[in-house]
């Protein structure tokens, strides 16, 4: 029987380094769980695309929305986003992400619009990837299963992660949203004998409600939400848990065969 193991990005992979600017207030906004602030000030997320030159020539393309405070997102107007001061914004952010938070995957940038698709915050989203990935993933992968990855991040910087870790480009799902990502398991379902769904926040909960297996990491137990781990089928800490714990599926779905 063989496994695709899914794995959220930001916060089960990527340690996140988060930087908000505030257009109204001008101020710069560091550490933020941007899921819960986005929740907070009632607004929609929605990502920026583009490589950081064609960002900051000014060149961008906005995408859907992956993050929202309600059911029904508001229409983004493109041309309000192309405003110089929202350009300047999001330079000012994918300046501060590089220099605060360094990456090796590269910057995602962002912005949260009101419900009426105007922005109110960029965001830069930067990190590096936790100790315990690349040796979890290689040990999947000698396991002769499959590993994906699914996040509402950008294109750019998950491909280059994906690179990083050794997986192929067309096991990636970007600009998701968590409808997507639950999706994406589901699709998934067909094709493989076990799929795991690997996250750490509400935004990933229909994902793993649709995988056979689900395992939330507490990277940060402040970040975790109680009535998830009452959701879920395993806790973790560490992503060096789940071979075992795949392993040990395996071996009682064999032995209820014999």
């Amino acid at each position: 029987m063989r496994a695709a193991i899914v794995l959220d990005k930001s916060g089960t992979i990527l340690r996140p380094c988060r930087v908000i600017f505030d257009l109204k207030k001008s101020e710069l906004l560091f550490h933020v769980n941007t899921l819960k602030f986005v929740i907070e000030v009632g607004g929609y997320l929605v990502n920026v695309k583009g490589s950081p030159n064609a960002i900051k020539r000014g060149v961008i393309k906005i995408g859907k929305v992956v993050c929202a405070s309600s059911q029904v997102p508001p229409r983004v107007n493109t041309e309000i986003l192309r405003q110089n001061r929202v350009l300047e914004a999001l330079n000012k952010v994918m300046v501060e992400a590089e220099r605060h938070c360094g990456s090796e995957i590269g910057i995602c940038v962002a912005l949260i619009v009101d419900k009426d698709g105007h922005p109110t915050h960029a965001v830069g989203l930067g990190g590096k990837l936790y100790d315990d990935v690349k040796e979890t993933v290689e040990m999947i992968k000698d396991s002769d299963d499959d590993v994906f990855i699914a996040t509402g991040n950008c294109r750019e910087a998950t491909l280059k992660c994906a690179k990083v870790l050794g997986i192929d480009k067309r096991f990636v799902l970007t600009d998701a949203s968590p409808r997507e990502k639950s999706d994406f398991v589901k699709a998934l379902r067909r094709f493989y004998g076990l799929v795991v769904m690997v996250g750490n926040d509400v935004n990933d909960i229909l994902a793993m409600r649709e995988a056979d297996l689900s395992v939330l990491v507490k990277r940060d137990p402040s970040d975790v939400m109680e009535r998830l781990m009452s959701d879920v089928d395993y806790t973790v800490s560490s992503l060096r848990e789940i071979p075992k714990i795949i392993s040990e599926i395996k071996g009682q779905v064999a032995q209820s065969s014999v």
